[in-house]
């Protein structure tokens, strides 16, 4: 999965479609029409990508995640390895963000 040109998350098709760790690719699967739901209502991802011409300093979808942190704006985070093959880049999966959300 990729966000701005920049790889946000990596695995087999079955992590990505069930068992999803970005924000990015999280929003992307809810807001996929689903046939098996009649009547089921789209969630669009809020706000617009980020200008590619001039990109953000940190991750690029800072500005689009309800999850975001101050560090995400400041600095790309770090390829996390969720389980074997699956890999996130998102300051979520970093043990030093998830202590700050517990802590707030």
């Amino acid at each position: 999965m990729m966000y701005a040109g920049k790889i946000a998350e990596t695995g087999a098709r079955r992590d990505i479609f069930y068992r999803p760790q970005h924000p990015y690719t999280k929003g992307l699967l809810h807001s996929v029409p689903r046939l098996d739901l009649e009547g089921a209502d789209l969630v669009p991802i809020d706000g617009t990508p980020p200008d590619l011409f001039s990109p953000p300093e940190g991750c690029p979808f800072t500005a689009r995640c309800s999850y975001a942190m101050e560090v995400c704006s400041r600095v790309y985070p770090a390829v996390a390895e969720v389980s074997a093959g699956h890999r996130v880049c998102c300051w979520l999966q970093d043990e030093r963000a998830k202590r700050a959300l517990l802590t707030t």
